[in-house]
């Protein structure tokens, strides 16, 4: 999925060569929007409209960073402002976390497109009912021919030709709507896209993080519990290196479909990273949660595979898990520990099997390092 944006702020912005503003470039006083700014920046200075270009840009003109606004003027005023400088110049400012501030770029261009649409859709509602009551003034007035000046036949036909320019403008917006409105969808679906892991479908890590939050939150506010999980498939890379990486990502898409028996309305699955996912139980007790885990490890471990390319037996697939409940008094990153030492312990005490988090899981991590 690509959207030109590049491509639409370019056709948007040709009143600089005498033509009309487009409602996504201009605000309700028709002032260049924010949109229009970071679009010309970009188009001014032949940068590639890629996320850090787009991002820096952003930051450029909407944020406070003093310094940053100063080296890309700099850079500008010497001719010296294109991709490479843009880079380095980003890197000395940004994190390489980009899921902020790319969420923010994606509200923020939506609510514009929001913003225009209730615009044109005001004035299509007001030129509709200014229209008609011309026409019906102009008709009235014309039933009364032979008591109208020429002067005032004129002024008629002038308002039945503002008229017609009128429907043919609203023609226009209209088709631009329609524009806007597939440009939201688009820019909708790649947030989608942005929240999932395109090899297996599932949610990813970023999409986790804000799962995480949210159940801190409903922790917080409703004392809600929740359990944390972190499933790593055993011996994963034996199988990239023995059957290549094609028989390793069906191998995922498969470990994938088996947890995603468990998800629901209180059960979110993410691909955490790599062979490891994240499974986020909310609103069920911790016994039943081991439960259907190990069910699921039970299930996977008896299946024998085959690589479907070679023909060649895999043999059993399992998989290693580590749960903690998370406690009020536990921190994002204390509960995000504790479910990683009770999958280290899964793993170093024999793999295939279901770990959960105790007080002595930390002193034998301790002990071992």
């Amino acid at each position: 999925m690509k959207i030109d944006i590049k491509n639409i702020l370019d056709s948007f912005t040709n009143e600089k060569d005498g033509g009309d503003a487009c409602p996504v470039c201009t605000d309700r006083q028709g002032k260049p929007s924010t949109l229009f700014e970071i679009g010309d920046f970009i188009t001014r200075h032949n940068l590639s409209l890629g996320p850090k270009n787009l991002e820096q840009t952003w930051e450029y003109v909407c944020g406070n960073n003093q310094a940053l606004k100063a080296e890309l003027d700099q850079a500008a005023s010497t001719a010296e402002l294109n991709d490479e400088t843009a880079m380095e110049i980003y890197e000395k400012y940004f994190s390489d976390d980009l899921n902020e501030r790319i969420e923010k770029i994606f509200l923020e261009a939506i609510e514009q497109i929001h913003s225009t649409q209730e615009i044109i859709s005001t004035g299509n509602d007001n030129a509709i009912k200014h229209e008609n009551q011309m026409i019906k003034q102009a008709d009235h007035i014309r039933g009364k021919r032979g008591s109208v000046d020429k002067a005032i036949e004129k002024l008629l036909d002038l308002s039945r030709v503002m008229v017609e320019s009128t429907r043919e403008n609203r023609e226009q917006i209209s088709q631009t709507n329609e524009k806007l409105a597939k440009l939201q969808n688009e820019l909708e679906v790649a947030r989608s896209e942005a929240d999932h892991d395109k090899l297996t479908q599932l949610p990813n890590r970023r999409k986790f993080d804000k799962v995480l939050d949210a159940a801190f939150q409903r922790l917080k506010e409703a004392e809600q519990p929740f359990v944390l999980a972190f499933v790593d498939i055993d011996h994963f890379k034996r199988v990239n290196d023995t059957f290549g990486h094609e028989c390793g990502d069906r191998v995922l898409r498969l470990i994938a479909d088996q947890l995603s028996v468990l998800s629901n309305n209180r059960c979110h699955i993410s691909r955490y990273g790599g062979e490891e996912f994240a499974i986020l139980f909310e609103g069920e007790d911790f016994d039943s949660v081991l439960h259907k885990i190990n069910d699921c490890r039970n299930a996977l471990a008896r299946k024998s595979l085959v690589d479907v390319g070679s023909g060649q037996p895999i043999g059993r697939v399992t998989f290693s898990a580590g749960m903690a409940e998370c406690l009020p008094s536990d921190t994002k990153s204390a509960v995000l520990r504790k479910a990683d030492l009770a999958l280290y312990n899964a793993k170093s005490e024999g793999r295939n099997m279901v770990c959960t988090y105790s007080q002595s899981s930390e002193n034998r991590r301790i002990s071992d390092s």
